[in-house]
């Protein structure tokens, strides 16, 4: 079974379709910032939002400068007739949908009241499942959205789409544990986070808790995608050390559900063995995990780094 791994669509599904079918994948696997807008999406959300959206933006340079200029409601107005946030709006509006098996979690950049509606079943889009957690062939998928701010773990606030940006909350993580059932022989088990594991250490704690074979994030926007272990880059003391830094700023509730792991001199599987995935943002790049005669392959794509001159 192949499985298409990407993230940071920012509203442009068609990739998602297209790279799936290049890459022969019986699904696919989002880590966020995906493009959870619809058309009232630009009156909800604050100006600062719709202007990085205005920047990252495929506009003739002469539109954007000028577009960049724009506040308020004349950036709304320019948003919702010349730069639609999303193709989800109009997926949404025709009942479209993936076709393949599409699973995924919102990023830090979304609207919190889409992602609510699709949650809540109030919107569909078919193929696609918000994790949570899912099953698929030899695949359990444990799913984290939003951002990971450590003192905003334990605000509760619902996803409602004030803003624009989502964090992830202490009721989150919690729900994700509560749900995590024993492992079953042969399955391959994957943490999909928005933000990665190398930049936000709770992914690692949360990965040891679940244990997971493989973490698959996005968000940081490198030209490559990155794949390590703890063992590649730190040594036994440095990475236990970190996971207990990452543990003390928790919640107390958290700190009980998320106790620090020892490195079990360098052979701990979490050190040793549960393999990372950063991925660019889908134009730069994606990579493919297969499942084949037992063993786990990963192939990674990347457009590319222009040199420089």
């Amino acid at each position: 079974m192949r499985l298409l791994l990407i993230s940071d669509t920012h509203g442009h599904l068609d990739i998602i379709e297209r790279l799936a079918k290049d890459a022969r994948a019986d699904a696919v696997l989002h880590a966020g910032d995906f493009g959870f807008y619809d058309h009232g999406s630009a009156d909800r959300i604050e100006s600062r939002e719709l202007f990085l959206r205005v920047v990252h933006s495929n506009l003739p340079s002469d539109v954007k400068q000028r577009a960049k200029k724009l506040k308020g409601d004349a950036l709304r107005a320019f948003i919702r007739q010349e730069l639609p946030l999303s193709d989800l709006a109009e997926w949404l509006r025709a009942g479209r949908g993936f076709s393949l098996p599409t699973f995924g979690i919102w990023g830090n950049h979304e609207d919190g009241a889409v992602v609510a509606s699709l949650l809540a079943g109030r919107e569909r889009v078919p193929n696609l499942t918000l994790l949570g957690t899912a099953t698929h062939g030899p695949f359990r998928f444990f799913g984290l959205g939003g951002n990971l701010l450590p003192n905003l773990l334990g605000d509760d606030a619902p996803i409602d789409g004030g803003r624009g940006k989502i964090h992830a909350t202490a009721r989150d993580l919690t729900s994700l544990l509560d749900s995590a059932r024993p492992r079953v022989p042969g399955e391959v088990r994957v943490l999909v986070t928005h933000v990665s594991p190398g930049k936000a250490p709770l992914v690692s704690l949360l990965a040891e808790a679940l244990d997971v074979d493989l973490t698959v994030s996005g968000h940081m926007g490198s030209p490559y995608g990155c794949v390590w272990d703890d063992f590649a880059v730190r040594e036994p003391a440095e990475a236990e050390a970190r996971l207990a830094d990452a543990a003390s700023a928790l919640p107390e509730s958290l700190r009980q559900r998320l106790p620090v792991p020892a490195v079990g001199e360098g052979r701990a599987r979490w050190f040793r063995g549960t393999f990372h995935v950063n991925l660019p943002d889908a134009p730069d790049g994606h990579a493919v995990a297969e499942f084949r005669e037992g063993r786990l392959r990963l192939e990674t794509v990347s457009a590319g780094l222009p040199l420089r001159g």
